[in-house]
């Protein structure tokens, strides 16, 4: 019985020991100009690079863009209503007169 006691009291206090050092809160530092990234080398060539490959996405995004809405108007998917139906309405016979009542 003794063991078993001593043993949950190790479990206990190594449990306690872990609670009481994660509580403790890191020391706090104010930032400073040394934390900052510094470029190494040419970066102009890197830069470039990078620019054309944003471009090469821009205009694929643009190019698929304008190809999708022309294929829209192509379809006839949606009506842009920039200007009247080319189609008249119904005869006016198949049209029922509303009653004011």
């Amino acid at each position: 019985m003794k063991s078993r006691l001593f043993g949950l009291q190790k479990h206990v206090t190594t449990l306690y020991n872990i609670r009481k050092y994660a509580t403790k809160p890191a020391p706090f530092c104010h930032a400073h100009m040394n934390e900052l990234p510094v470029p190494c080398g040419p970066w102009e060539q890197w830069y470039k690079d990078k620019q054309s490959k944003y471009n090469k996405i821009l205009f694929l995004g643009v190019a698929w863009w304008v190809f999708s809405f022309v294929m829209l108007l192509y379809t006839d998917s949606f009506y842009l209503n920039w200007g009247p139906p080319a189609q008249p309405g119904p005869p006016s016979d198949m049209v029922e007169e509303c009653e004011d009542v």
